[in-house]
């Protein structure tokens, strides 16, 4: 491996390789996948994926960092950036003149950072791309991910908390392009709880495929075996604003109530529906989301939804509250960073901690909210938080000038 890398090296120095396949070469050995690279009138065009990277700014500035070390010419460099589902999340646009300061060292990452051009809007630099070869591809190619589960319920009489922790490691295999087959299966390890909580249990079995429907739609439809034992199908469509400030999407789920434990498998006949549309704005000034949304939650209730979730760099702590049938309830909610920030794979499988640890905890927690089943909802991913995969742009340029110096390294 280390002879090819200089053989590549010196290639590129020599001038064999096209530009374009020297920022491939480059994006690849950084550990980006399914890559496509081709060569415009003004520079350089490329889109990848990043599953390596535990932090979307780092994937970011790790990637533009990488491809201007590829770039030997001092032409634009344009860059879309998908996330694992394949779907276009962030555009890159670096003009000649910035390449070439940074090539003369008239600028550092701080500089590029600073100076270039993001947006939401891909249409454009994916336009360039049409036609061109995908290399290094994750189809097929599994991660083996472990995510910690921690249940807390401070209801009973005669205990402080009831409680439970578990393992859940979980196969995340992408499959073709927008596709994603998961498999998790979870393990208990500490608790005082019986029943369920204290047995091996299927976790999130899904199929999840994502569609890029232009202009900064996109449309995702999941099927299986969901969180908060809700078995069925659900599809999300949202759209966002180029500058990525205002979002706007719809939910909907079709599910059956799905219970393993004891070795005997219990499902309801009635599918219920759940729905809802959401509208969210970012406030760059404290990197800070306000959502609201209008809900009909999975047993019929109908209510409304608001929340704020603060980005602290990789870390959010948010705040929600909710009324359903006359009843109100709320809470709060992190996700923070588990240890290791790159994983790279190993004999074509990628072996790591989930990426985050996330947590959500509701006020009411009994009394007739929770008999009568009132704003009951779930998650069709895993990894369901605002930390994963967030590609706002002013969020990316803030995080990557303010970490730019360890980028540098």
């Amino acid at each position: 491996m280390k002879i090819q890398r200089m053989t590549t090296m010196c290639m590129a120095l020599m001038g064999i390789l096209p530009l374009s396949a020297q920022v491939e070469t480059k994006l690849a050995e950084l550990g980006m996948e399914n890559i496509r690279t081709t060569r415009s009138e003004t520079g350089v065009a490329v889109a990848f994926e990043d599953r390596a990277f535990r932090s979307s700014y780092e994937g970011v500035g790790r990637a533009i960092k990488a491809a201007l070390e590829g770039m030997t010419a001092d032409e634009e460099l344009r860059m879309a950036v998908l996330d694992a589902n394949g779907l276009p999340q962030l555009d890159i646009c670096l003009e000649p003149a910035l390449v070439e300061a940074y090539h003369r060292g008239e600028a550092d990452l701080h500089d590029v950072f600073g100076q270039m051009q993001l947006s939401c809007t891909t249409d454009a630099t994916l336009a360039l791309l049409e036609g061109a070869e995908t290399t290094h591809k994750s189809a097929w190619r599994p991660d083996l991910v472990v995510y910690p589960h921690l249940f807390l319920e401070n209801t009973s009489l005669y205990k402080l908390y009831k409680y439970s922790i578990a393992l859940a490691p979980a196969i995340e295999m992408p499959l073709w392009k927008g596709a994603e087959l998961t498999a998790q299966v979870i393990f208990p390890i500490v608790g005082n709880q019986k029943g369920e909580l204290k047995q091996i249990r299927p976790g999130v079995v899904s199929l999840r495929q994502g569609f890029y429907l232009k202009k900064n739609w996109t449309l995702t439809v999941t099927a299986g075996q969901f969180t908060n034992h809700r078995l069925g199908g659900a599809a999300d469509v949202k759209w966002r604003t180029p500058d990525g400030r205002w979002e706007v999407g719809a939910k909907a789920g079709l599910t059956v109530y799905s219970l393993f434990v004891d070795r005997e498998w219990t499902l309801t006949r009635k599918p219920k529906l759940d729905a809802k549309i959401y509208g969210r704005v970012y406030v760059p000034r404290w990197n800070t989301e306000l959502t609201g949304e209008a809900v009909r939650f999975v047993y019929g209730d109908y209510g409304v939804k608001g929340s704020a979730v603060r980005h602290f760099g990789e870390s959010t702590v948010g705040l929600y509250a909710l009324y359903t049938n006359g009843y109100v309830n709320g809470g709060f909610n992190f996700a923070l960073p588990l240890p290791g920030r790159k994983y790279n794979r190993w004999k074509g499988m990628r072996l790591k901690p989930a990426d985050y640890f996330t947590y959500e905890y509701g006020v009411v927690a009994g009394g007739k909210y929770i008999d009568q089943n009132l704003g009951v909802s779930y998650a069709t991913t895993n990894w369901d938080n605002r930390s994963h995969g967030f590609y706002q742009p002013e969020y990316i340029r803030y995080f990557l000038m303010k970490d730019c110096k360890r980028l540098e390294d």
